[in-house]
């Protein structure tokens, strides 16, 4: 009787699959923003109520492509959108890009001044030394009944930055005064006149609201920040338009037409495919 034999399969070779092709997304254009779009759209932005008004806490250079691009997805339906006769305000539609550059160009103003935030932390940490000199000598002269105890006692309490300051103003005049910086004192002349001088621009640098932190944007940049605010909210309403039509149009499958503001990745619209037949 003949054994079976186990015929052996030739291995057959595996293709390897393509790679799959990397989408790299178009690039933008870069938006500078301008004054003008700003004067145009100003009126708007100042008749919002404050409790309407919306921080812009995102990239506004994001936000403006990605509602340009909502923008011309729902122009390309127009047609279609007139034909069902909704209520759609195209002029504000067609402000968008305009109120989008305005938006850029206000934010451009909000930058932080490194310079002057540097300059008061660097001031701090030359004044805590000689707040501890002067005030130690102070003390000593107070003992010796070379000056007032009481002044010296007022001048210690406190906390802040901004009472640091204000100590170092204090101190310059208790030792001018009362001559604290004769011969064998333990604070000169210099550090006397430093010590005011010092004193004196840092309560004009401080933000006193915040006390221990220094104040990182200028009057003209916190008018900037409202600004921008308010033309921000002008921009997000005016976009509420774009999205309230399209989610006439497309319903739920709204997203995989026009992009959220905040959004970093482009909607793809999904190939529809037919659902299989119930069973009986």
């Amino acid at each position: 009787m003949e054994t079976s034999r186990s015929t052996r399969k030739s291995p057959t070779s595996k293709t390897a699959p393509a790679p799959k092709a990397e989408i790299t997304p178009a690039p933008r254009p870069e938006v500078t923003g301008d004054w003008n779009d700003v004067q145009r759209h100003r009126g708007a932005a100042a008749a919002i109520p404050l409790s309407a008004v919306r921080v812009c806490r995102t990239d506004p250079r994001l936000a403006f492509h990605n509602a340009l691009d909502g923008r011309n997805a729902l122009l390309a339906v127009r047609a279609d959108l007139d034909a069902r006769h909704l209520p759609v305000d195209w002029s504000a539609i067609e402000s968008l890009e305009s109120v989008g550059r305005a938006v850029i160009f206000a934010a451009g103003r909000v930058e932080a001044e490194p310079r002057r935030s540097s300059e008061v932390l660097v001031g701090l940490r030359e004044a805590r030394p000689l707040r501890a000199l002067m005030l130690a000598n102070a003390r000593a002269q107070a003992m010796a009944g070379r000056c007032s105890s009481i002044e010296v006692d007022r001048i210690v309490r406190g906390r802040g930055a901004v009472d640091l300051a204000q100590d170092l103003v204090d101190l310059a005049f208790l030792h001018t005064n009362d001559g604290l910086t004769a011969a064998g004192s333990a604070v000169t002349d210099a550090q006397m006149w430093r010590a005011k001088a010092l004193g004196s621009s840092l309560l004009t640098l401080i933000n006193p609201r915040g006390h221990d932190r220094p104040s990182r944007l200028s009057n003209a940049q916190r008018d900037a920040r409202v600004l921008r605010d308010r033309l921000w909210s002008v921009f997000v309403d005016t976009y509420a338009e774009v999205e309230r039509a399209a989610g006439a149009l497309w319903g739920r499958q709204l997203a995989l037409h026009i992009p959220a503001l905040q959004t970093r990745s482009v909607p793809r619209k999904r190939t529809p495919t037919e659902a299989a037949p119930l069973s009986p």
